[in-house]
């Protein structure tokens, strides 16, 4: 019993301790982030000479993060550690062009993330327009992937450490196939398609590319390297086509110094080196002089116009999933839509896409709120398949060059292990039902040709939905839409020419657009869906209880499952997870 007792007092000990250490953690917390928000704010009052350093060294994404601790590097001592996203990071590369104190930039991409080929030249685009304000930029860095260098190139002078070296190299995309790998082990996908040229499914039932997902793979890399080549070509003063060709012969075992005769870098040097060439620059004793600030720590003006443009941030696959795009999004479009405050509606869009009943309900809700309030869509690096299915009600649609978007069509997929479970692992099945097709889809057989024709209807169906909406979104007849559709993939670049599309541009030049078409001149923005705050976030217990049961494999594996599993059922989703930094 005196065991029993102190057992019971223990316990209860340990979760009055546990509790407080909880609240203790939280007071610190909440002490910790108003001293870093006095740190890093004073109020817009930038030193004259300033130089704005910036890292890159975080994610940056299309929409606002939810983990307010998602950048957090204690070791950084430029940047800002807060929610990062791309309109933030635009705005705030607009007031430092604006800004009187500030003389100019540095761009550090040592550690560079590439936050995708699209929104990298919306950066890169904004940084050009810093530099015509008559404000210079310089670039350094130890060595140079290939998208930090095309970031960075619209520098007016480069700088790489000595022993440094570029990594430009162009593009190439890889797809792995399954096919051999699921027949021995005894898993059959269960494949119905409409469209040659959807090939999200090519994995599972070829082992190798189709000739037209080939074909317009191709056409894809070529239009994004010539993108990238021809701003490259022109910040650098170096011939297109000799600037293709010495691309062919840069490899990571050049000198740095052939580099440098090159043309494409204009000096190798150490950091404490480079410093003192910016102190020259700037004209100061020396390098301690140089008053380095955050590109956030230029703050906006306060606006108080009363008009309103709301962008909503639809990033991610559709797949259901409450961190990517849901069924809830129909919720967030009616409320801003509704709202008598809001003058026009800008959705984001940076999705392959996924699932067609989804996508469906997202855009009838688009149809239904719509009412005569002008809607613009913004594609980041991919708005495809379920990702342009949300967008074709749009009044205008805007797409980087290097955007990822077409992809008009649908495929059904479901696996089945009969050979699996009854060949291999001799298990047996019996089965009673009620109707002819009361066991559609169990894993252990394989599926009829009646089940097989009915699931083909249904995918054509769909398909036939979709060309309909895209037809009537776009004021092209259902055979204009079918001959560019079938799964047919397209960069930014081509929509245009295709009528998919109405100009090139990035989410900036949406917003002009949308104020545009509003008849607006001033107005706030207003940002959707509203993210967690950081209470919220630490007390989530569930999600980290999940992340400390399980270990990086399990999670790893656990991904990858979901992630074929996520893709049975009839989906619009972007044929290959195409890798164009």
């Amino acid at each position: 019993m005196k065991l029993f007792f102190h057992n019971i007092l223990s316990s209860a000990i340990g979760f009055v301790v546990g509790i407080f250490m909880l609240i203790s953690s939280i007071f610190i917390l909440i002490i910790f982030t108003s001293l870093l928000a006095s740190l890093f704010t004073n109020e817009g009052k930038i030193e004259n000479n300033s130089v704005v350093k910036m890292t890159f060294d975080y994610q940056i994404t299309d929409k606002p993060q939810t983990d307010p601790f998602q950048n957090l590097n204690p070791l950084t001592g430029f940047e800002v550690n807060e929610n990062v996203h791309l309109y933030k990071t635009l705005n705030a590369i607009d007031n430092a062009s604006k800004n009187e104190n500030v003389t100019g930039m540095v761009l550090d991409l040592t550690n560079f993330q590439s936050p995708g080929s699209a929104l990298l030249k919306e950066i890169r685009d904004e940084l050009k327009n810093f530099k015509q304000s008559g404000k210079f930029i310089y670039t350094y860095a130890t060595t140079f992937t290939q998208s930090s260098y095309y970031l960075g190139s619209v520098a007016d002078s480069i700088f790489m450490y000595p022993k440094g070296m570029v990594a430009l190299t162009g593009l190439s995309t890889t797809t792995p196939f399954f096919t051999e790998t699921m027949q021995k082990i005894g898993i059959k996908p269960e494949i119905i398609r409409h469209g040659k040229f959807k090939a999200a499914v090519e994995p599972f039932m070829l082992t190798e590319m189709s000739k037209e997902n080939r074909l317009q793979t191709e056409k894809l890399l070529q239009d994004v390297w010539s993108t990238m080549l021809k701003d490259i070509s022109e910040s650098r003063s170096i011939d297109l086509k000799k600037l293709n060709l010495t691309i062919d012969k840069l490899t990571i075992t050049m000198p740095p110094k052939e580099v440098l005769k090159l043309g494409l870098i204009d000096g190798l040097t150490y950091p404490d080196q480079f410093n003192d060439i910016l102190a020259k620059k700037l004209n100061t004793d020396g390098a301690d002089d140089i008053n380095f600030i955050s590109i956030y720590e230029i703050k906006n003006t306060k606006n108080k116009s009363k008009n309103e443009i709301a962008i909503i941030y639809a990033e991610g696959g559709i797949d259901g999933n409450t961190d990517n795009i849901h069924s809830g999004y129909t919720q967030t479009i009616k409320k801003v839509l509704e709202d008598e405050n809001i003058d026009a509606l800008i959705l984001r869009v940076n999705s392959p896409g996924g699932s067609a009943l989804i996508s469906d309900e997202i855009l009838s809700q688009i149809k239904l709120s719509k009412k005569n309030k002008p809607i613009v869509v913004s594609m980041g690096n991919v708005a495809a398949s379920g990702g342009y299915y949300i967008s074709c009600a749009a009044d205008k649609i805007i797409a980087s060059p290097n955007t990822i978007t077409g992809s008009i069509g649908v495929f059904g997929l479901f696996f089945t292990a009969e050979e699996l479970l009854t060949d291999k692992l001799k298990m047996n099945y019996d089965n009673v039902k009620t109707n002819e097709f009361s066991n559609l889809g169990e894993l252990h057989r394989s599926l009829s040709d009646e089940e097989k024709a009915l699931i083909q209807i249904s995918v054509k169906n769909t398909y036939n939905d979709f060309i309909s909406h895209v037809s009537e979104g776009r004021n092209m007849t259902k055979t204009e839409v079918d001959a560019i559709g079938e799964g047919r993939v397209w960069s930014g670049l081509r929509s245009l020419n295709i009528g998919l599309i109405d100009s090139l541009g990035g989410l900036k030049d949406a917003i002009k657009i949308a104020s545009q078409l509003a008849k607006i001149q001033d107005f706030q923005i207003k940002e959707f869906p509203k993210q967690k705050n950081s209470l919220d976030i630490l007390l989530d217990i569930e999600a980290t209880t999940k992340i400390k049961n399980h270990t990086v494999d399990e999670i790893y594996l656990n991904e990858i499952r979901k992630k074929i599993l996520n893709m049975q059922g009839i989906q619009a989703l972007l044929p290959i997870e195409y890798n164009l930094d």
